[in-house]
């Protein structure tokens, strides 16, 4: 006796067909990065370090108010160093004002945005001594001026260590850093990144830079979204 088997068309066809190639075959995509948040103390020198410069009694100022992309005080090797800050518009012009630590106004641009360069003709910081800065917003409906932040300009045995690992490096980021001078670091990360936005090492490096400050860890998150 004779089994007739009756498949549809479209399963026998299957039954029939090679199977596919590996290299067909739809590749899993790659596994995010890891990210290791390392502590690296040093960055403020202030008493007020690990306490964002702009947070009173552990509750965030009014949300229009500008954060201080800093430490409460921390270094600088630049004579010119860059300044970052963040604020609700960035349209919104606000007046950047550095002043003496005994609260002498040396140097005072209105501007837009959320950065300044310290301009080469502007009055000379000093190797070895400190200075504070803020940002005043034009408009005080959206709030005021945060806590004034420190500079230190680095100088004497620290500055001749830092010029000496700068000429033989070819990293000066990664030198930074290893001094934990806040300014330049970050300018360094950032002025790589303008250039080259895939720079994975620098997009990694600056994430480590901003995870040492409460008020830069929503930066630090940012940059690592962008880590691949």
């Amino acid at each position: 006796m004779k089994i007739a088997f009756r498949f549809a068309p479209a399963v026998a066809l299957l039954l029939f067909l090679p199977s596919l190639p590996a290299a067909a075959q739809k590749a899993a995509p790659a596994p995010a990065p890891t990210r290791v948040r390392a502590k690296l103390d040093g960055f403020d020198l202030s008493a007020k370090s690990g306490k964002s410069a702009n947070q009173i009694g552990g509750a965030s100022r009014d949300l229009g108010t500008p954060r201080l992309y800093a430490p409460d005080t921390g270094k600088a090797y630049s004579l010119t160093p860059t300044f970052f800050w963040g604020t609700s518009d960035t349209t919104q012009k606000v007046t950047f004002r550095l002043s003496t630590i005994n609260g002498v106004k040396l140097y005072e641009v209105g501007l837009t945005g959320g950065h300044l360069v310290y301009p080469a003709d502007a009055p000379p910081l000093t190797p070895g001594a400190t200075y504070r800065w803020t940002v005043i917003p034009e408009n005080d409906i959206l709030g005021g001026a945060p806590p004034a932040a420190s500079i230190l300009i680095v100088g004497d045995a620290e500055r001749s260590a830092l010029d000496q690992e700068l000429k033989s490096s070819s990293n000066p980021a990664s030198v930074f850093v290893d001094h934990r001078v806040w300014y330049d670091a970050v300018a360094s990360y950032t002025a790589a990144l303008d250039q080259s936005p895939n720079d994975q090492a620098a997009r990694k490096g600056r994430a480590a830079v901003y995870d040492q400050l409460p008020v830069t860890q929503p930066l630090a998150d940012a940059d690592w979204q962008k880590v691949h």
